[in-house]
């Protein structure tokens, strides 16, 4: 009897060292809340790049360099109130120039032409920031538009592979290969138009916020003006041409 009665005792003083442990054990420790980093309200302006590229409806290759200078707080909502997808009325735009500068299959301009060819755009960044100078405020669109002609595509050539590995295409099917070359024309006319910005950052500072989208597209062979007559062949037909807007 006593035997057994120890043995109830024992399991008791165990249940009960048991419980004991249980309401000491010590809740998890909760990490802090990490604190999202928030633009000063002093902010000083500064200037953003961003970079976009997509097809159009009309499968043309279009990429947008927009360029930024304000508050990053506002940068967001500046940009949001010009859309980048849109369809272009070209009757609404600035006709600049155009750049001739391209041999057949060609998307490079030659060194030997570059001095030429930044002398023809440099005074297009002039007339964006002049011609505002007393707003507070701008926004203005750069259109560079590329086009090539229908010579027979060059297959198994040096530019064909470039092009191929430039777009991460396996092949080209149907005018992919003039779209993507009149792309990468207008692409090399974009690219010195924002070297020739990028030198004239200080312009930026007299304004209190401006923007300014550098927008290309390749239309393949598209006619460079539908109200001329080309030949399937034609020099006329490799070119880019650029447009400006400013809102």
């Amino acid at each position: 009897m006593n035997k057994y009665f120890l043995a109830f005792q024992l399991l008791a003083l165990l249940v009960s060292g048991c419980n004991v442990l249980q309401v000491r054990e010590l809740p998890a420790k909760e990490l802090p809340a990490k604190k999202m980093s928030k633009v000063p309200a002093n902010e000083v302006p500064s200037i953003f790049t961003k970079s976009y590229q997509f097809k159009t409806g009309q499968s043309y290759t279009r990429s947008v360099e927009r360029t930024f200078f304000g508050k990053q707080i506002e940068m967001q909502s500046e940009l949001s109130k010009y859309d980048i997808r849109k369809g272009f009325n070209i009757e609404q735009y600035n006709k600049y120039n155009k750049a001739s500068f391209f041999q057949t299959d060609v998307y490079k301009i030659p060194d030997d032409l570059k001095v030429a060819a930044i002398d023809l755009f440099a005074p297009l960044l002039d007339t964006v920031f002049l011609s505002l100078q007393t707003k507070k405020a701008l926004h203005a669109e750069i259109l560079v538009l590329g086009y090539t002609d229908e010579t027979a595509i060059p297959y198994n050539s040096p530019v064909y592979s470039e092009l191929l590995a430039l777009s991460k295409q396996r092949e080209f099917i149907n005018n992919d290969y003039y779209n993507t070359l009149s792309y990468y024309r207008a692409l090399e006319v974009a690219q010195m138009l924002t070297s020739i910005m990028n030198s004239k950052k200080d312009s930026f500072l007299e304004f209190e916020k401006a923007s300014i989208d550098i927008i290309v597209e390749g239309r393949g062979i598209e006619y460079p003006d539908a109200k001329r007559s080309y030949e399937l062949e034609d020099d006329k037909r490799k070119i880019t041409k650029v447009y400006w807007r400013i809102y």
